[in-house]
């Protein structure tokens, strides 16, 4: 019998699937760079879809670079190559190379350590408040989280925090470089446990980020964020330690053994 439960891996090709109407519409309309998308309301009538799920691809479609979200305004195209092609997320070359061979979970993880570091310190050097928006609407999502909703979204939220919080250091190359880190990052983000323990220290964690960007605190900031990229390392380090069991040794309830599903700890 069906759970009516969409798996992480459903929710993503739902998503996938239904930027791709949007871009479609973009491009039927002839909407250019800063132009208004139509509404979420009108986007799932059109398209015979939940409103959740337009939501989720308008998210998605942020942390890409493609669209900009303004609270209680609505989406605006940020990209203008969309009115002129249907085929908006496989556009940036470094994010494909990235995906071409397999990855080792660590170097991942490691590498997304050595690039947003340093570009935390930058977007605290650089900063606006007002170019905080982006990064605190994300925040609050993340804050307003709760289970039910399903894990995809948190991880959309998530990558948007992050993604904003390396637009702001202004170096295009490594926020594609953190991009194509992030998307390959993102199945296993979506398997990380959230128990209320792991989530209150996840959310003191990003806050403590966004307060040093507030402040303008460039080392704070880098060491915000280094200390919350290395809860992710260090879970998964010590998941290593653990010898791996069979099937027959576990009860049912037991957690999944690293091979089977990667965890990263508190983190994401």
């Amino acid at each position: 019998m069906s759970t009516g439960l969409v798996s992480p891996t459903e929710a993503d090709r739902n998503a996938s699937t239904v930027w791709d109407s949007i871009a479609l519409i973009i491009q039927q309309r002839g909407l250019a760079d800063g132009d208004q998308l139509p509404s979420i309301r009108e986007l799932a009538e059109q398209l015979a879809v939940k409103h959740s799920v337009i939501r989720d691809a308008l998210l998605r479609a942020e942390t890409k670079g493609l669209v900009t979200i303004r609270p209680r305004m609505g989406a605006f195209l940020r990209s203008p190559q969309l009115s002129e092609t249907a085929a908006p997320t496989t556009d940036d070359p470094i994010a494909a190379a990235l995906s071409t061979t397999g990855h080792n979970l660590f170097h991942l993880l490691d590498a997304r350590r050595l690039i947003e570091i340093e570009l935390a310190g930058r977007a605290a050097e650089r900063r606006q408040l007002e170019d905080l928006l982006p990064v605190r609407n994300a925040l609050e999502g993340m804050l307003r989280w709760t289970p039910d909703v399903g894990p995809a979204t948190y991880v959309d939220l998530d990558i948007r925090f992050h993604v904003e919080i390396a637009r702001l250091a202004g170096n295009t190359t490594l926020l594609s470089l953190q991009q194509g880190l992030m998307e390959l990052l993102r199945p296993h983000l979506v398997d990380v446990p959230r128990d209320a323990t792991r989530q209150a220290t996840t959310d003191q964690s990003h806050r403590r980020i966004y307060a040093a960007l507030v402040r303008g605190d460039a080392e704070g900031a880098r060491s915000a964020m280094r200390k919350h990229l290395s809860l992710a390392y260090d879970s998964l380090l010590q998941d290593m330690q653990e010898p791996p069991r069979s099937g027959r040794e576990r009860s049912p309830g037991t957690r999944k053994t690293l091979s089977e599903k990667p965890r990263h700890g508190a983190a994401s």
